[in-house]
């Protein structure tokens, strides 16, 4: 498998952000209809105010990591389960080498808080399906969707990126992966 991996991002002032990007409603009702709702202490739903996560910062920097996969790559997946496995394993990759960087950027910003993909801290399994707390409360971070932003919009008004889906199974040119960092 062969991909490029390229960053892009953006910087606005917080208040705009969120006037302009975040739907706590519309975003909770999109994750109300997910397979995964409520089996993973990062999604919804919470015990808090997802509007509280994003309150009182001055600055958001948007980066969106986009991982493009080459023809050859494309071409192999001939398979929906294919397809798949090709792009849950490049993801995979590329957040292990992104989640410490943005964990980085919150230690060099005392007061920040960076929202991710989604949580991959636990290749086991998150407890919150089993009623027990989360393992790792200290790394954990919600997605900037699970507490109500329109990523689809961000990417394409801020980024200047489309987003792909699939939808006939086979794998997409390119994966973006969307997070942010919340500045004081």
């Amino acid at each position: 498998m062969s991909y490029t991996v390229t960053t892009s991002q953006a910087t606005i002032c917080a208040d705009e952000f969120i006037s302009r990007y975040r739907d706590v409603e519309r975003f909770d009702a999109y994750c109300r209809e997910c397979p995964g709702y409520g089996k993973s202490w990062n999604c919804p739903p919470f015990d808090f105010d997802p509007r509280t996560r994003s309150e009182g910062f001055k600055t958001v920097m948007v980066m969106g990591t986009t991982i493009e996969f080459d023809e050859q790559t494309l071409a192999a997946c001939k398979t929906p389960e294919q397809a798949t496995a090709a792009g849950k394993q490049a993801m995979e990759k590329v957040w292990q080498e992104l989640l410490p960087r943005l964990y980085g950027m919150e230690r060099e910003t005392p007061g920040s808080c960076c929202f991710t993909f989604r949580c991959v801290l636990c290749p086991e399994g998150c407890t919150r399906p089993e009623g027990k707390p989360c393992r790792h409360p200290g790394k954990m971070r919600h997605s900037l969707e699970s507490v109500g932003f329109d990523v689809e919009a961000i990417t394409r008004d801020l980024l200047g990126i489309d987003l792909e889906w699939s939808t006939d199974g086979s794998l997409s040119k390119h994966i973006t992966l969307v997070t942010a960092l919340f500045r004081p």
